[in-house]
């Protein structure tokens, strides 16, 4: 019995040390628990950062498609004789060897194409760009520079010229009585015209395209002198029309024509020129065609097959029986104008040179950033010798 008391506290003893163990072992638990939280916690972070990382790599991968290894292979490309000798020759076959990473994203097997390539996407393929506008058709305008001119200060020119000559001189009778004269004359009047033409266009375009603002510059006056060519031919007088040579000028004669010789264009020409100087008349100096009949007399040929109007390797002057030969659309095809451009014969008054004006004093154009171009000249033709002037019409010779 001595030793119970030492046994009770052994087992006191042990069940304290078997509590204190359990709550140890509870702390630890509860440690380990909290730790499993937590390292489920930092294990998502992880999956998600190694997600993320591994997302970077694979955009890396492309943009090292897209853009290095493009390089790389252009560099293979240009390194290679016989991509060199493709280019050059145009024809042929060329051999490319890749190795190792050289082949890296070559599995793409996208064709290579205009869309593909992002040509039809505005903006995504760079253009080489021609400054400048690439102007409309102009044909040549010739007549005014066969024509004398000079300026007037008046909006009205009036000349006088005769209506019917003196009558002849006669041997006279010592004495006696001399013929009379019974000449009239006649005061001739021509108004100056004005021919213009506008063009509305914004500030804006303007100030942001420069190139138009040049083009209109150049177009505008070009469209007043086209007008001007076809008034000097072709106006009728009648309001604010030229007073032209046509409407003007002698009818030609075609009973000058004959029907057994057969003519041709160059014979009609010459016939023209003959009745004018049969009249009396200032001899002309040019004859005006279209480049229809001018073209069928330059490759008029001989019997021997020569060519009439001279060598075409020959750089001539258009001539015929020493008349300028002006070829110009302005005229209708078929019709010719035989004409003096001598100052006695005719003349063309400038009462105002070209003029280009931009205003925006034009209806609501100032409210609305608009402009006016507008591009004008005045003249008036005078022609005083109708006479010296023939027009008529090209025919084919009955016997031809």
């Amino acid at each position: 019995m001595e030793d119970e008391p030492a046994d009770t506290a052994t087992a006191i003893e042990t069940i304290y040390i078997r509590s204190f163990m359990s709550d140890v072992l509870l702390d630890k638990l509860h440690e380990l628990k909290s730790d499993l939280g937590g390292w489920r916690d930092r294990q998502e972070r992880l999956n998600k950062a190694m997600q993320k990382q591994l997302d970077a790599i694979d955009s890396a991968g492309v943009t090292r498609h897209a853009g290095g290894s493009v390089r790389q292979f252009k560099e293979i490309l240009s390194e290679n004789e016989d991509v060199s000798r493709l280019l050059r020759d145009r024809k042929g076959v060329a051999y490319i060897s890749l190795k190792g990473d050289d082949c890296r994203h070559f599995e793409t097997k996208t064709t290579m194409t205009e869309s593909a390539a992002g040509f039809s996407v505005s903006g995504v393929m760079g253009i080489d760009r021609i400054v400048g506008i690439t102007p409309e058709a102009r044909q040549r305008l010739t007549v005014r520079g066969v024509l004398p001119a000079r300026p007037t200060d008046m909006a009205v020119v009036d000349f006088v010229k005769v209506l019917s000559p003196p009558g002849p001189a006669s041997p006279q009778v010592e004495a006696s009585d001399k013929n009379e004269s019974a000449g009239t004359f006649e005061s001739v009047s021509e108004k100056v015209r004005t021919l213009a033409v506008w063009q509305p266009a914004s500030k804006q375009i303007l100030d942001d395209l420069t190139e138009l603002a040049g083009y209109l510059q150049t177009a505008l006056p070009y469209y007043v002198n086209l007008l001007e060519e076809q008034q000097l031919l072709a106006g009728d007088g009648t309001g604010e029309n030229l007073h032209g040579f046509i409407s003007q000028a002698t009818s030609f004669n075609t009973s000058l024509l004959s029907g057994t010789a057969g003519w041709n264009y160059i014979d009609q020409i010459g016939r023209a020129i003959e009745q004018i100087v049969s009249s009396k008349e200032i001899e002309p100096t040019f004859a005006i065609i279209n480049p229809r009949e001018y073209w069928s007399m330059r490759l008029a040929k001989s019997t021997f097959g020569t060519y009439l109007m001279g060598d075409p390797q020959a750089v001539v002057a258009p001539s015929l029986f020493g008349l300028s030969l002006v070829p110009t659309t302005s005229i209708t095809p078929g019709t010719f104008l035989v004409g003096s451009g001598n100052p006695v014969a005719c003349e063309i008054r400038d009462r105002m040179e070209m003029q280009l004006e931009i205003s925006t004093q034009h209806s609501d154009f100032w409210v609305k950033n608009l402009v006016a171009i507008r591009a004008e000249k005045r003249l008036a033709l005078i022609v005083k010798r109708p006479a010296s002037y023939c027009a008529g019409s090209f025919s084919t010779s009955p016997s031809l």
